[in-house]
This record gives C-alpha cells, sequence and structure tokens, in this order.
C-alpha cells in the first residue's frame, strides 16, 4: 500500500481546520467587537446632535423671531465592511406639559413645554438612547435614566432653579414716565408638527420651526378686568418655575413701585402654582401687545 498521498490530504485538512477555528474566532469575538465599535460612534452622533438640537430649542426661545432649525439624526449604526446589518432606533417629540399661563382681558395663552427622544432597537453594544427634556439631555437605558451633563439629579435641579432657559419664555417690556403706557408681553410656547414620530435604520430629522405673531389687547374693553395675571406651574418635575417666577415678579413690582396707574399689584401661592397680578386705574390703560412665539418641534424620517 503506498501512503505517500496520506501526507498532503491530512496536512490539507489541517490546514482546513485551522482556517475554519481562525473564522470562527474572527466571527465569534473580531466582528462583534468591529459592531460594538460602530455602534459606539453610531450613539457618539446621536449624542451630539441632541446636545445641539437642544442648544437650538433654547437659541429659538432666547431670540423670539422667525427661524427654522433641523438636525439630522443617525436611527441606525454598527455597520462593518464584513458584515453591513445595521441596528436601527425611534425618534420621537412629545408635549412636555405647561409651564406658565399669561392671562390676558379674560384670554390665556400658556407656555407649553416639548421633549424628544431616541430609543435604539437591536443595539449591537448596549440599549442606550437619549431623552432631552426642561432644558437637560438624560441618558437611558431601557428604564433607568441619567443626565448627561450633570452628576446627579440634585445638580440639575440647582441649575433648573436659575435657569435661564425658563428666563427667556416669558418676557415683559413696558414704556411711560409718571404712568405706563405701553406693554409688550412676550411668550414662547411648543407645539407638536404633523409629524412627530419616525423609526428605520436610516436617518432621521428633528425639525424646529419658530414664528411670531403680535396679538393687541385692548384692556379698555368694556368689562375688561385691566388685569394683567401670570400663573407659573410649580408641579413639575424640576423647579424650571423657580427663575420664571422671580423675574416675573419682580418685573411686576418694579412696575408697581415705578407707575401711578398701576391700581393693584398681588401675590397668590396657590397649590400647583404662583400667581401674581398687576391691574391698572381705568382711566390711564396701557396699550398692551402679546408677542406671541411659536416653537413648533417635529420628527420626519
Amino acid at each position: 500500500m503506498d501512503d505517500r498521498a496520506v501526507s498532503p490530504v491530512v496536512a490539507a485538512m489541517l490546514l482546513l481546520a485551522v482556517l475554519v477555528m481562525f473564522l470562527s474566532v474572527y466571527n465569534a469575538v473580531v466582528i462583534p467587537s468591529l459592531k460594538q465599535q460602530a455602534e459606539v460612534e453610531h450613539l457618539r452622533a446621536v449624542e451630539e446632535s441632541f446636545l445641539a438640537f437642544g442648544s437650538d430649542i433654547t437659541t429659538a426661545a432666547a431670540l423670539k423671531q422667525d427661524l427654522h432649525l433641523s438636525k439630522r439624526i443617525p436611527l441606525g449604526g454598527g455597520e462593518t465592511i464584513l458584515d453591513p446589518v445595521r441596528s436601527a432606533g425611534t425618534l420621537r417629540v412629545d408635549p412636555g406639559g405647561p409651564l406658565a399661563n399669561v392671562t390676558l382681558n379674560g384670554t390665556t395663552y400658556t407656555c407649553n413645554l416639548t421633549k424628544f427622544s431616541y430609543t435604539p432597537i437591536g443595539n449591537f453594544w448596549r440599549n442606550q438612547g437619549y431623552a432631552w427634556q426642561y432644558g437637560y439631555t438624560n441618558v437611558t437605558d431601557e428604564v433607568l435614566q441619567t443626565p448627561l451633563d450633570y452628576p446627579g439629579m440634585d445638580e440639575v435641579c440647582e441649575a433648573a432653579s436659575a435657569s435661564g432657559f425658563a428666563r427667556s419664555l416669558i418676557g415683559i417690556e413696558h414704556e411711560g414716565s409718571e404712568n405706563c403706557t405701553k406693554i409688550t408681553i412676550s411668550l414662547v410656547t411648543f407645539e407638536l408638527g404633523e409629524r412627530n414620530f419616525t423609526s428605520g435604520n436610516g436617518v432621521g430629522t428633528l425639525f424646529l420651526d419658530a414664528t411670531v405673531e403680535d396679538i393687541p389687547v385692548n384692556l379698555t374693553d368694556t368689562g375688561a378686568s385691566k388685569t394683567i395675571e401670570i400663573a407659573v406651574n410649580t408641579s413639575l418635575p424640576v423647579p424650571l418655575n423657580a427663575s420664571l417666577w422671580q423675574k416675573c415678579n419682580e418685573t411686576l413690582s418694579k412696575m408697581n413701585g415705578t407707575y401711578d396707574n398701576v391700581e393693584d399689584y398681588m401675590t397668590m401661592p396657590e397649590e400647583g402654582r404662583d400667581r401674581v397680578t398687576l391691574s391698572f386705574d381705568e382711566e390711564h390703560v396701557p396699550e398692551v401687545t402679546l408677542r406671541l412665539v411659536r416653537v413648533v418641534v417635529s420628527a420626519r424620517g
């Protein structure tokens, strides 16, 4: 029996076994590691987009002018050259609840907040998402959340109580010498767009469209209360109300001490809200304009 052909066969089988083992290790260890690294880079891009769009929201509130901004957010990631399968995600915008009300001549205008979030689907690293609300961003992991820019919620609440974002949502400008003759109240409110949800493994986009409308308010109408009322919500999860209330209360208090035609000034703390009112003499009612800034936030694919 000739055994000369056995050695090449055995050598080929050994090489094949080594190749199979190498491919197995590569598929079991290297490719998942590469996909995790790609997923980390994807989530970093989502984080940067969230922080940038949160900054856009605070900018829109501060500028109070017509504005159109957008931010593209990759919904999926984790693809590599040898394994192009991508994870997916959902992007959504939700109402954030009311922060304050301004009542003029019996009509109430509400300052509503908004929030937006990203939730991963089939992530190759960890189920890490992001949620922006009340002026700050949380990192989420299914049911858990932790602040991104702060060590904990105590620091978030401390920052919220002095929030410049909250202070910018209502502005009060007044003119006059002995009597107040003109008042312009600006109020920023956030609304949901027609489309506020998108899902997939492509690219989603957050849109911000701000429009400004000046609404004249005639406090001299028969039966009108000649009163400006501002009520601030005190039941939010973070104390955004504190800095806004301080600003509005200080402004109306200063007007009370400055103008002769101010008839009454009152603060009324109530359950769930703080209220302040300013009333004018019926013979010297100022011209009042409400500058309503509507900021529509939407999410589309």
